[in-house]
């Protein structure tokens, strides 16, 4: 039997969300699966290395008048390696339209939309499903395939070699390390950078931590400079901006722990069951389910939130006012107690 799983997104927290899914159906039906992704994720090494997945297939999922050229190129790579059964988890219809010119011969999908057309009936979800979470809608389509999963274990794992020769890049560093991920796309979930600089030198003063590597990819954004500038310690500060996404990956699995705000390197460091300290700006702190991760909420958080009014999401409050309200006294005093 040959399984491929699908998931679109070219967001790296997304796709790493959905690993436990993607492990549970490995374990399920015995075999290794293959694990079609959206090319813009950029980690397709460090996937092929999971015990669960046996190879990456990588497509641009294009809209547009590129749409049909990326399904027909997708359903020649399936098509060479013989899939007998395709998931879709989620409800896009790129996939399924081209398991269905590769003659796959079971297809199963959340079916909303134009996917019910492409997709078995016998599991779909619904469109009010759509106001919950990824991670809830997995969950339920797994339920609907009795397949089942869990959020303990260890979903990413890195290669050995790979993973010294990239410590040894900063073996003169003084120990323990820590890694900060301080910026995201949506300004909602960006804790402030003072906080982040006073929270550094909160753990300095107390020797848990003496370097301090900074995770920040917004090129129009000088979060780093803000934090050192706030800081009595600016010389123990590690500026990661350069890295790409694989070697931030192998950062965060070297550290001691991880604190960051709710965004990709955050799932990353879940996944990796690093002792995670994660910063919840006026999302949904149901999301992520892994059980290494300390979630950081303030004290007004809603939780009515986490059911959208028409898709998960539409409800958010859209700017930085919630998150700035935990204070830099709550996120310290939760590290010291679960570390």
């Amino acid at each position: 039997m040959k399984i491929c799983i699908f998931y679109t997104s070219p967001k790296l927290g997304d796709i790493i969300l959905q690993l436990p899914f993607i492990k549970a159906i490995s374990q399920h039906y015995k075999t290794r699966v293959i694990l079609c992704i959206n090319k813009h994720i950029k980690i397709k090494k460090i996937l092929e290395k999971q015990e669960y997945i046996d190879n990456i297939i990588e497509n641009p999922f294009r809209r547009g008048r590129y749409f049909f050229d990326d399904i027909f190129n997708l359903r020649n790579e399936l098509i060479k390696r013989n899939i007998n059964y395709a998931f879709i988890l989620e409800k896009t219809k790129g996939p399924a339209i081209a398991c269905k010119l590769a003659k796959i011969k079971r297809i199963f999908g959340f079916g909303i939309g134009s996917q019910k057309f492409f997709v078995d009936d016998s599991v779909r979800l619904t469109k009010d499903d759509l106001r919950y979470n990824y991670t809830l809608q997995s969950i339920k389509f797994l339920n609907n395939l009795n397949i089942s999963y869990n959020f303990k274990d260890k979903f990413l794992v890195l290669d050995n070699e790979e993973r010294f020769n990239f410590i040894k890049k900063y073996e003169n560093f003084p120990k323990p390390w820590v890694c900060f991920a301080v910026d995201s796309t949506e300004v909602n979930r960006i804790w402030p950078q003072k906080n982040f600089a006073e929270l550094a030198d909160s753990l300095i003063d107390k020797g848990i931590v003496k370097t301090i590597f900074v995770i920040n990819h917004e090129n129009h954004k000088k979060y780093f400079n803000e934090i050192i500038q706030n800081s009595r310690y600016q010389n123990q500060f590690v500026n990661c901006k350069t890295l790409d996404r694989s070697e931030i990956i192998y950062l965060i699995d070297m550290c001691e722990f991880f604190v960051g705000i709710d965004s990709g390197p955050s799932c990353v460091s879940g996944a990796l069951n690093k002792k995670t300290f994660c910063i919840f700006g006026p999302t949904d702190v149901t999301l992520p389910r892994f059980s290494s991760m300390e979630k950081i909420i303030s004290d007004i958080y809603d939780k009515n939130r986490e059911v959208g009014v028409k898709r998960c999401g539409d409800n958010f409050v859209q700017n930085d006012s919630e998150v700035k309200t935990i204070s830099v006294s709550k996120v310290f005093d939760t590290i010291v107690k679960n570390l």
